[in-house]
């Protein structure tokens, strides 16, 4: 699989039989070893996710006036792993497992990647470094190999969270982070694993005004999915970016596709309403809101929310708190629809259909709450444009209510894990 920095992840997909014993197998022995993880280990478990992490972290930096951060990156850490670092930990720490699961554990190990399409041994070759991505009981290995890693920073002092191999340390005291570093670096040497340097920003102060600090210094951090702030978290820019790119695929293809090419079918434009219109927004409603319909959302930010999983994208971020940015991308969303519309309607009239139903001549300020009625029916149809501040309301009440952890997406937006 193609990873976002460039290059490929190597990933492994088990036939039914095998994915299945696997599946079992990390269950039961994270369920018997549960108490053994560090509280600051929030990936692969079902009582904590990455929510979870970015809630703790923004706690602790909220009402700070500085304070310093480290961030480093591993290269390749499912792949690199080392058999021995995870069997030693493994009987060290006494974990709790029985000879089935210990079989099942050296079976997937030991197993080497083979080519699609390739499932014949050819040789009796075996995987002597990492674990297998892609299978479920590479999780419970992957919180094996850190299990030292995470107990060594706690004895250090310093506040840390870690999400898989996604670490970040911070302390107001400077010889706390260093001596947590040194501890960080010894401990990818031990698990066979090395410290991307080049994506790896180190040691860095976090500040409100970093043209105003004595050393390397920011205003805010990325964390899965986040930027956070000393008191605010919103999503990165590049979470953005994909979201907006996933939207504009949307658009191009529901709206402007066919007309572009004179191949508009005469069935999606009545005189009531544009079929490929109501379309766009009910497939945009549903990568923001998931399964909630727009009178669902408004009845959530009124009235009392049910304990459920989020569905959606913005499912990923129950803790933002910067409405600026929410208010942008509602402007960015409905700019969008009302251009892509009104170039929609230029392509249809020059091609001879009637473009007279809404949202057609509306004022950009009505375009955001247009409505119009069923021919068939006589039912109202809902053609408001969906908000990126509307449901971020209604995650940060269910939030509130339920705990982000178990109202949000367990994993970040977007991400490998």
């Amino acid at each position: 699989m193609p990873k976002p920095s460039g290059g490929d992840r190597g990933v492994s997909i088990f036939q039914v039989a095998d994915s299945a014993v696997s599946r079992l197998t990390f269950e039961s022995l994270l369920s018997k070893n549960l108490p053994l993880l560090s509280s600051r280990a929030y990936a692969y478990r079902k009582d904590v996710s990455a929510q979870d992490a970015v809630q703790y972290m923004r706690s602790e930096l909220t009402d700070r006036a500085r304070v310093f951060i480290a961030e480093f990156d591993f290269s390749a850490f499912f792949d690199s792993i080392s058999h021995e670092h995870i069997l030693r930990n493994l009987h060290d720490y006494r974990f709790l497992m029985s000879n089935v699961e210990r079989s099942v554990i050296d079976a997937f190990l030991t197993t080497a990647a083979k080519e699609s399409g390739s499932y014949v041994d050819e040789e009796n070759r075996g995987r002597e470094v990492g674990v297998p991505q892609g299978t479920s009981i590479s999780l419970f290995l992957a919180n094996v190999a850190a299990w030292d890693l995470d107990r060594s920073l706690e004895r250090t002092g310093v506040s840390f969270t870690r999400y898989a191999d996604d670490t970040l340390l911070w302390s107001e005291d400077y010889a706390t982070i260093c001596k947590a570093t040194d501890v960080l670096e010894a401990h990818a040497d031990a698990m066979g694993v090395r410290l991307n340097m080049d994506k790896s920003p180190g040691i860095h102060l976090l500040v409100q005004n970093p043209s105003r600090a004595e050393m390397s210094a920011v205003s805010s951090i990325d964390y899965l999915g986040y930027r956070v702030s000393l008191g605010a978290a919103w999503m990165k820019e590049d979470s953005i970016a994909k979201i907006k790119d996933h939207i504009q695929k949307l658009v191009y293809w529901n709206l402007l596709h066919e007309p572009m090419r004179a191949m508009q079918h005469p069935s999606r434009i009545a005189p009531h309403v544009d079929r490929d219109y109501v379309t766009a927004l009910s497939q945009i409603r549903s990568y923001l809101y998931g399964d909630l319909s727009e009178r669902t959302v408004q009845r959530f930010q009124r009235g009392e929310i049910p304990s459920r999983r989020f569905k959606g994208v913005m499912a990923a971020y129950p803790l933002i708190d910067d409405d600026d940015q929410l208010i942008s991308l509602d402007g960015w969303l409905v700019n969008l629809l009302y251009l892509a519309m009104r170039r929609r309607g230029d392509l249809l009239t020059a091609a001879g259909f009637a473009t007279t139903a809404p949202p057609y001549g509306l004022a950009r300020d009505e375009f955001a709450k247009a409505k119009t009625k069923s021919a068939r029916t006589g039912e109202t149809i809902d053609m408001r444009v969906p908000s990126f501040r509307r449901i971020a309301r209604v995650m940060k009440r269910a939030s509130a209510l339920h705990g982000a952890g178990r109202i949000g997406r367990p994993a970040p937006y977007g991400s490998a894990y």
